[in-house]
């Protein structure tokens, strides 16, 4: 190489050491920290971020605790233990098996009634805002567009993680239990396919309870549900969208959600309560006008509200042949014959829960502050490849991680399985600090791990899935033929025009955790005139 070459190689080098290094910004890197957002609906952004991280505590503590009384309430006892002193059969006295305080590590359910709640207002937010505006144009358009790309934005994620769990699974890297290891790698292939069908059939709607399992991740079962409600959401727009009054909207809606709750439907409920408040909120003029004037009383009872749906999220499920539920056996006389089918009628009261703690935060100006903090928008803006991906993590990690930490500590196979000091199963108060120390190391390591993994699913799954479906929606709707006027005028309804574009250079780190984005960052109004085009690319 002559001198003149290195030289030119040298200042290229040069050239790129900036690019490399912008690169290299921690943003690029964690997506930390998230942008600033003066949205009044960011808030929920945050909700469900937490929502999705208590998921995943949920699911790293039945692998990390005793899984056949990790859900136990406090006091009960763990019938699988015979008694003897090496062995009793004591109460369960964990300090975080109190009600609010198991919250943190035993309320998965309460948090899909969130998740669902979340997606039906955000999904039919901007369109109710539109109509309490007067602005009544192209719903067809959006709605189209909308049920065109939701089947791509929600599957696509689901089939990348499920295909990389099967490959976990043929080279050894997650234990299998139901799941038939096939001789060639093109059997086990044809088999993912066949299973993600069942999974992925948008003609299913109401489904068994299996078919709502990819055989590959049950982590994703929701996500049918998800597809189902985002659908009745749609249809409950497109109805309700040829109607000025706003009580006749409600009204109507409210009997939606109440035929829902009867019939025990409890996905619908969820989605069409979700509709019914966005209907109240646009209503009162915006969450910025919930709480703004309200008395100490008010703000009180709604503070009581919360405690209630703590209280009922915590609600542990039934396990009779692993513990018993002392204090909460007598809500079981109040559930209906239609709900006894859900967890034994748990399920209601998991939906009530997510209704009571969704409401509540709305109208507590504090609360939606606690959810706007940038570490809870950072989860909220990750919250979909966070559901998917952390037991993918955990399968990778979780189980050497546990071995190493457990090890110095004395302790086999689950943190809190050891005899302390005195003979018992966890009997004395060292073990106990212990147990917990034990915990937050693993929580170290796991959770900013699981963030970070997140983060790039975002950037290398779900952005990309994202866009595709706006590409695929563009080319179909742009196909290169003559486009037709419309024939009829749908004069009450909104006008989304403008999601339907999205510029093809969004940075990674901002793009969306799900496809709920177009109505969650406020759509573009006429009225709005702060909003611009950099106001429709603002993520979450």
């Amino acid at each position: 190489m002559t001198v003149a070459n290195r030289k030119s190689l040298g200042s290229r080098l040069r050239a790129l050491l900036p690019t490399i290094w912008h690169a290299l910004t921690l943003r690029n890197l964690t997506g930390w920290p998230p942008e600033k957002s003066t949205r009044d609906t960011a808030w929920l952004d945050g909700l469900r971020g937490v929502s999705a991280f208590l998921v995943m505590i949920g699911h790293f503590g039945l692998t990390f605790w005793r899984a056949w009384t990790y859900d136990a309430p406090f006091g009960a006892n763990d019938v699988r233990t015979q008694g003897g002193p090496d062995n009793p059969r004591a109460p369960l006295h964990d300090i975080w098996r109190l009600p609010i305080l198991r919250v943190w590590f035993s309320s998965g359910h309460a948090q899909v009634a969130i998740f669902f709640i979340l997606s039906g207002f955000v999904l039919s937010w901007g369109s109710l805002r539109s109509m309490r505006q007067g602005q009544t144009s192209a719903l067809g358009s959006s709605l189209g567009s909308s049920v065109f790309r939701r089947w791509i934005r929600l599957y696509l994620p689901c089939f990348a993680v499920a295909f990389w769990q099967m490959l976990e699974l043929r080279v050894g890297l997650r234990g299998n239990i139901t799941i038939t290891i096939e001789k060639y790698l093109y059997m086990q292939v044809w088999d993912f396919i066949k299973y993600s069908a069942i999974f992925a059939n948008p003609f299913t709607i109401n489904r068994d309870d299996s078919q709502y399992i990819h055989k590959y991740d049950w982590t994703m079962w929701t996500i049918p549900h998800e597809y189902a409600g985002s659908l009745l959401v749609y249809l409950t727009v497109l109805g309700v969208s040829r109607c000025n009054s706003q009580r006749k909207r409600t009204a109507v809606l409210l009997l939606l959600a109440v035929t829902a709750h009867i019939a025990a439907q409890w996905d619908f409920w969820l989605f069409a309560t979700g509709v019914l408040f966005a209907n109240y909120v646009v209503a009162r003029g915006g969450f910025a006008q919930l709480g703004h004037d309200s008395s100490f009383l008010v703000r009180t009872v709604w503070v009581l509200v919360l405690i209630v749906g703590l209280l009922m999220a915590g609600i542990p499920p039934k396990a009779r042949e692993y513990y018993d539920r002392h204090g909460y056996d007598w809500l079981d006389r109040l559930v209906p014959k239609a709900w006894e089918e859900h967890e034994g009628g748990l399920r209601l009261w998991w939906c009530w829960a997510g209704i009571l703690c969704v409401t509540s935060c709305a109208h507590l100006p504090l609360a939606r502050k606690f959810f706007e903090l940038p570490l809870m928008r950072y989860m909220g803006r990750i919250s979909y490849m966070l559901y998917l991906l952390h037991r993918v993590v955990l399968n990778l990690v979780g189980q050497p991680l546990t071995e190493a930490v457990y090890k110095p500590f004395g302790r086999t196979g689950y943190i809190d399985f050891s005899k302390a000091g005195d003979g018992k199963v966890g009997g004395n108060f060292a073990f106990r600090c212990i147990t917990f120390l034990i915990y937050l190391i693993l929580l170290l390591v796991m959770v900013p791990l699981t963030f970070l993994v997140s983060h790039w699913g975002e950037v290398l799954i779900d952005a990309p899935s994202t866009r595709l479906a706006r590409s695929v929606d563009n080319w179909f709707s742009k196909s290169g033929e003559e486009k037709v006027e419309e024939t009829v005028k749908l004069d009450t309804l909104p006008s989304h025009a403008v999601h339907l574009s999205e510029s093809p250079t969004l940075p990674p780190s901002r793009s969306r955790a799900t496809d709920e984005a177009e109505y969650e960052d406020e759509p573009l109004l006429a009225g709005d005139e702060l909003h611009g085009e950099a106001s429709e690319r603002q993520h979450v």
